[in-house]
């Protein structure tokens, strides 16, 4: 489908995630720089209850993320804990945001990250060219930092300029020498296209998120199910590594311990560059397995999901 107008979730998620996210971040640096980790935990929880309090759409959105989980798979709903799914969902948000501060400024001591399919990637760089990471708001993408730090690659992460400026600017001065960097994109412009394309020509690697349509953009998106119902997924991110020729790679590092992360790579897509014809029904196919490998995902960590507002309203607007 074509969206005509920008949908109403994709508007509203750009003004959930600059709350949460931005003035999350600011609390967290301060934190960072002045209290010791596992103190931090313990602050958290005020912090929290705070967001949890005033944040009565996102804690919706979290009510009813736990309800699809429930009627689509319940064998892989979390038990309910002490004060709650949605509170134990905001905490999870608010300790890894903790985690992202870290990497971030470059300080990866204390936190064990297994990389898991990485071998899918060496073919990347062979012939001079890179590749796409395709992620989603799932678990945390900024563990990307260590593999950059690892392998010695250069990563670049597509954010949308209306809600990445000010993050960016913040996160950015923790580790100003980092090996990641931010490609801002302004919805409906082509500029990126070009941005992205010279950085593969470079041998780098693009990470891109496959689960959100950018704010204020006429995007078009793409139906698909997710936890048992129909949910828009943008067309860009598959559509420009089609147009391109790159292949994707599908990635998320999902925590699985307090300071273990576990990163996944899966050769999603070969890089070929189909005909016009043929690329209308590729991209919906990649949308639709992109859609089912986020709820395998999603399945595996319920509460690192980190979409706070109604992931299925767009269904409304379409």
């Amino acid at each position: 489908m074509s969206a005509g107008a920008p949908a109403p979730g994709a508007v509203r998620w750009a003004h959930v995630a600059e709350r949460g996210s931005s003035a999350g971040i600011r609390v967290m640096a301060w934190i960072h720089r002045h209290v010791p980790r596992v103190v931090t935990e313990v602050l958290l929880v005020p912090v929290v209850a705070y967001f949890w309090l005033t944040g009565g759409e996102a804690r919706r959105a979290s009510r009813r993320h736990f309800e699809a989980i429930a009627r689509h798979a319940p064998e892989r709903l979390p038990p309910r804990p002490l004060l709650g799914r949605t509170f134990r969902h905001f905490y999870t948000f608010a300790s890894m945001l903790a985690d992202r501060v870290s990497f971030w400024a470059g300080r990866y001591e204390g936190f064990d990250v297994a990389f898991h399919g990485r071998e899918v990637l060496e073919p990347l760089g062979r012939d001079g060219r890179g590749g796409v990471l395709l992620g989603a708001h799932l678990g945390s993408f900024d563990v990307l930092r260590v593999l950059a730090r690892d392998a010695g690659a250069r990563v670049n992460v597509v954010m949308f300029t209306s809600n990445a400026r000010r993050i960016n600017d913040l996160l950015g001065a923790l580790d100003p020498t980092a090996s990641v960097r931010v490609i801002e994109v302004e919805p409906d412009s082509i500029r990126a296209a070009f941005q992205i394309r010279a950085c593969v020509e470079r041998g780098e690697l693009v990470a891109m998120l496959g689960d959100r349509i950018p704010p204020g953009g006429r995007e078009r998106s793409i139906r698909a199910r997710f936890l048992g119902r129909d949910a828009s997924f943008p067309e860009g991110p598959f559509r420009l590594s089609l147009l391109l020729g790159l292949p994707i790679y599908s990635c998320v590092a999902l925590r699985t311990k307090p300071t273990r992360y576990d990163l996944h790579f899966e050769r999603f897509s070969a890089g070929h560059r189909p005909t016009r014809d043929e690329r209308d029904e590729e991209v919906r196919d990649l949308v639709e397995r992109f859609a089912a490998w986020l709820e395998r995902r999603t399945l595996d960590a319920p509460y690192q999901w980190f979409n706070f507002y109604d992931f299925w309203d767009r269904e409304a607007s379409s």
